[in-house]
């Protein structure tokens, strides 16, 4: 399919010359993560939480790639833009939040430590002796990551957009379903090693 006559003039070469580079930089580091801090990826403990030997400088950038995303990064200064100062929530909310977080994580991370507990679920069984409340935290935690999982997409979309993508006379969800299986693909082979390295 050709592009329409004057859409070529649309696509920002030198965007799309970078986003492909990085993107094959960061496909490469993905699957080549699974090799980074070598354990047994048949493990959980090992794939999702990368044996438990990451440190504080690679769990610190990888809380960073955590947080600023798309929903930072696109979707809060779009809802700025939109709605004007009720966007602003979210510098509060990052200033009370950080505090509580970095105050709580160290412990919480050292009692699922001891009791090799892997997902908030295993945690909350493990202190309260409930399988119940265990399946309704591990269900809610599945539901609410939905919707940020859609925003992360969705912030995809914008970034092949802004780069003129269209013009190629592709698909809208042609790029955006190649980097999520690409996506999908070495986090499934790598786990979380693969976020971590990129």
């Amino acid at each position: 399919m050709t592009p329409p006559v004057g859409a070529a003039a649309r696509l920002d070469w030198t965007a799309l010359g970078v986003f492909v580079f990085f993107f094959a930089l960061v496909t490469v580091l993905g699957f080549v993560a699974a090799c980074w801090r070598r354990g047994d990826l048949a493990q959980l403990s090992e794939w999702g939480l990368g044996g438990r030997r990451f440190g504080s400088f690679v769990t610190w950038f990888l809380l960073g790639g955590d947080l600023y995303t798309a929903y930072t990064l696109i979707a809060l200064p779009a809802l700025v833009y939109a709605v004007g100062a009720y966007g602003f929530f979210a510098i509060p909310y990052a200033v009370f939040g950080y505090p509580i977080v970095f105050m709580t994580m160290p412990r919480l991370w050292n009692a699922c430590r001891k009791h090799g507990w892997i997902t908030s679920a295993d945690f909350v069984e493990g202190r309260y002796g409930s399988r119940g409340l265990a399946l309704a935290v591990a269900v809610t935690g599945v539901i609410a990551t939905m919707p940020y999982i859609a925003l992360q997409l969705v912030g995809m979309q914008v970034v092949f957009e802004a780069m003129g993508l269209g013009a190629l006379g592709i698909g809208k969800e042609t790029p955006l379903v190649i980097a999520f299986v690409i996506l999908a693909l070495y986090t499934y082979s790598s786990g979380l090693r693969a976020p971590a390295l990129i």
